[in-house]
């Protein structure tokens, strides 16, 4: 759907002249580039901006229609939230009248007549609070979303043009004058620093929209956010709060109403046996139904057959109703929707893992459109209380079980436990059966190669099952512990080779996200993938621990009598062991997810229809020939379409740079600090757990300063600090006599830190700038990205052995001052594609307009 569509099919119809006017907006852009390019140059659709707009001579000119369309909203939003308080103020005058006649009521005997006619009055009054607060919460909080997200199209949209211009080489300097990017005053994580007031307060009051805090129950936990693109202005949280706690007097008011009208009815009843004829088969069906309260006793012992049926059967859930109420929770969805949208570290997650933040766009929309009316939360509400059906989960949609979310994000971190894991014993393992200790790199490396191949396989399976894909991964990472564990016994390097190749191929990484990625509800999908990155952090950290503890439990010496369990196969045994746990509970425990049923919006659009060829997982990759040159032809016409696209050519090669400066550093550690430390493998372990240790703090300051700083300018300060690192990492004599610890473990983590750091920002900017249509199928943007990272590992470990075979006193040169020449290369690639080196925002689809 484009978003001139989506806008003009979202908006509240009585509020449509207050909304940023997007499509007048785009119209003046047609004019304001056409005197700088022609179309046959790149400016699709430009004429058909011109038609019926007025122009604007330059992006100042631009800009201040912009403005004056914020201005507008901004105005129109403060006005909206003052007579909330009003109306909030008026209802809540009449709810204290009702609640305190309530309770005097209740303080004589009350005839069922007067009990009807209050329980129509709250009716009246809860109806009275949903529709003139309730809805119109809802509707301002999706006038908030759809007003900035109009802001950040529109200012994409001028930057995109203004980059065909440039493109054009028509770049006379008094050209050149007229025109200037607009991202870096209107863009979220700009937007909040503006000195426009108007902007500022805008994008403010939607941080302040925004809400993390989780809904459970009908209780919102509210977690304080602080700083001054967190809002904490609290004016959202009143109008919500004071909502929820008049809902919930009306509720407890309507309760109490209601057992007194329980009990009226049993007098009724009782009045009505003693007066009827014992005898009479007609007496229970002349006294009145009305009399009869759903789910009182009376009338469950009038209904059974006998009165011992009863007496024995338990009372219903709907017998004593819970508080909940539909719009409370579409509020608090809504919220922590546009938290989400503001949050910069759940942002660069979903850069750093490749996923889009806008998936299922379309049909969340259809779907929040069609439930927030108030018939049909209504209909929610009645279907709740009575028992028939959990509103959470008609409003939620069908979601997997929290316990299949904890097995993926297990299988997550335990793979990486186990990629590193081995790290610190595995040129000792190479050593002992005797090979040279450059060995050591090349059993590491044997992993990541095989994920090179295993990865391709998970995105294809994925799309048909992911138990069975996990069952598989799992099945291999435990036959390759094993054959690694036995391979010291059989005294056999291959054994050796093939454990680790195993171990490689039990990569489930692709299968991990893409679940997180459709089978989280909107709500959980960014706390989702944050999930996803601590828990490979973590994995990260507690290999090299673990290997540091087996170390002070398993003998570090080799015998002919003790070659089963040594400090080099007590890591095969222990992640076996995990591996078989996990592979049990995935059996047992994990559910495959309803793959057709779980939207009725994505079932829909998921019908065969007549022609197509329905694919299972028995399926082939290619059902035949002419369907693969089919496949390969389209996807070779937009690889060499896109070939020239500089800032994804240049993020690929970073990443491939980065990832082979991490291997070698964690990979390295352990032989360099025996050979100029004499450190043994706890030692060792606990450095590399250090190490690990650091990504998630290097993440989290990442994500704050790239508040004020574009991707570029982090990926330029990245390297540099990497090249710093690299460089005092070096040795500068001949024996290494002044080569300290303090500066192997200073300059180890600023190194190891600064390659984290780039990773983020390397990954924000792949994302905005590599095409939309590698975004789905099997060959995706994600896999490329995961392809060129285990690609660098490779390197990496694969180097780091070469350089070892000429010997250990020259393998730390040897390996890291190629890779600091190629940092220098790339600070200076940097610098010399700076101006490239950001969103063009020329890669997006022509529907997202």
């Amino acid at each position: 759907m484009k978003f001139g569509e989506k806008i003009s099919a979202s908006r509240h119809p009585p509020w449509a002249e207050h909304y940023i006017d997007y499509l007048r907006l785009k119209r003046l852009l047609g004019p304001l580039f056409d005197a700088g390019v022609s179309i046959e140059e790149g400016v699709v659709g430009a004429s058909a901006l011109n038609y019926g707009a007025p122009s604007v001579a330059s992006s100042n000119g631009f800009q201040n229609e912009l403005n004056h369309e914020i201005q507008k909203a901004l105005l129109f939003l403060m006005k909206s939230m003052g007579e909330l308080a009003a109306d909030l103020s008026e209802l809540s005058e009449q709810r204290h009248a009702v609640s305190a006649h309530v309770h005097s009521i209740l303080q004589e005997k009350p005839m069922q007549d007067a009990i009807q006619q209050q329980l129509e009055g709250i009716e009246l009054l809860r109806m009275e609070y949903l529709v003139r607060i309730g809805r119109k919460l809802l509707l301002l909080l999706e006038f908030v979303e759809l007003n900035v997200e109009a802001i950040v199209k529109i200012v994409k949209k001028h930057d995109k043009l203004l980059s065909r211009w440039e493109q054009s080489q028509r770049t006379a300097a008094g050209e050149k004058s007229r025109y200037t990017r607009l991202r870096r005053q209107y863009l979220p994580r700009f937007a909040v620093y503006s000195s426009n007031p108007n902007v500022r307060c805008l994008f403010l009051t939607a941080a302040d929209a925004g809400d993390c805090s989780s809904y459970i129950n009908g209780r919102t936990a509210t977690r304080r956010r602080s700083g001054p693109s967190g809002g904490n202005y609290g004016g959202w949280d009143v109008v919500q709060w004071n909502l929820e706690m008049a809902l919930k007097e009306l509720f407890q008011c309507e309760r109490e109403l209601q057992i007194a009208l329980e009990d009226r009815s049993v007098d009724v009843v009782g009045e009505a046996l003693e007066s009827a004829n014992p005898l009479s088969s007609r007496s229970f069906s002349e006294i009145p139904q009305s009399a009869f309260f759903t789910g009182s006793p009376v009338k469950r012992i009038l209904t059974q057959s006998s009165l011992l049926q009863a007496l024995s059967s338990p009372p219903k859930a709907n017998d004593t109703p819970t508080f909940f109420e539909p719009v409370l929770y579409q509020i608090q969805s809504s919220r922590r929707r546009l938290g989400a949208m503001h949050s910069r570290y759940i942002r660069m997650v979903y850069a750093h893992e490749m996923l889009g933040e806008s998936i299922r766009d379309d049909e969340c929309l259809m779907q929040r459109r069609e439930m927030e009316t108030v018939e049909a939360m209504e209909r929610i509400r009645k279907a709740s209380i009575g028992g028939e059906e959990d509103g959470r989960e008609i409003l939620k949609g069908p979601t997997v079980s929290n316990l299949s979310k904890v097995l993926n994000l297990a299988s997550a971190g335990l793979y990486m436990c186990n990629y590193n894991i081995v790290a610190p014993t595995s040129a000792l393992y190479a050593e002992h059966l005797g090979f040279d200790e450059a060995s050591g790199g090349i059993i590491i490396g044997m992993t990541p190669a095989a994920v090179i191949l295993s990865s391709v396989l998970y995105s294809w399976w994925s799309s048909y099952s992911y138990k069975r894909a996990l069952m598989f991964a799992s099945s291999c990472c435990m036959l390759g512990n094993a054959v690694y564990a036995l391979a010291l016994p059989c005294n056999s390097l291959k054994m050796v080779l093939l454990g680790r190749l195993l171990t490689g191929f039990g990569s489930a990484r692709v299968i991990n996200r893409r679940y997180i990625a459709d089978y989280y509800n909107i709500e959980d999908r960014t706390a989702g993938m944050a999930d996803f990155v601590s828990a490979s952090a973590l994995g990260m950290a507690l290999g090299p621990g673990l290997a540091a503890l087996l170390s002070v439990v398993a003998p570090d010496h080799l015998s002919e009598s003790n070659s089963l369990w040594t400090v080099e196969t007590a890591p095969g045994y222990v992640m076996f062991v995990l591996w078989a746990v996990y592979l049990i509970l995935n059996v047992l425990f994990f559910e495959e997810p309803d793959r057709v049923g779980r939207s009725p919006f994505r079932a829909q659009s998921r019908e065969t229809k007549p022609g197509t060829t329905t694919h299972t997982e028995r399926s082939p990759l290619l059902n035949n020939p002419s369907d693969g040159a089919l496949s390969i032809s389209t996807g070779t016409s937009s690889s060499v379409k896109h070939c020239g696209n500089v800032p994804v050519l240049v993020s690929l090669a970073l990443l491939v740079l980065l990832k082979s400066v991490l291997e070698g550093i964690s990979s390295s550690a352990p032989t360099i600090s025996r050979y100029y430390f004499d450190w043994g493998v706890h030692a060792a372990g606990i450095y590399l757990a250090v190490l690990a240790s650091c990504v998630l703090p290097t993440n989290f300051v990442v994500a704050y300063i790239s508040r004020r700083y574009d991707d570029r300018e982090l990926i330029l300060g990245s390297l540099i600090a990497m090249f710093v690192g690299i460089l005092g990492f070096l040795v500068y004599s001949q024996d290494g006599q002044y080569y300290s610890e303090a500066r192997f473990v200073v300059f180890g983590i600023l190194t190891f830190a600064a390659c984290n750091a780039l990773e983020g920002p390397t990954m924000g900017l792949l994302s905005k700038t590599i095409p939309k249509s590698l975004a789905v199928g099997v060959l995706n943007a994600g896999l490329l990205a995961t392809e060129a990272g285990t690609l660098g590992r490779v390197v990496g470990d694969f180097w780091l052995s070469a350089a070892t075979y000429m010997g250990k006193n020259e393998m730390l040169n040897r390996t890291f001052e190629p890779l600091c020449a190629m940092v220098g290369v790339s600070v200076f690639a940097t610098y010399w594609t700076y101006p490239q080196l950001q969103p063009t925002f020329a890669t997006e689809d022509e529907d997202d307009d």
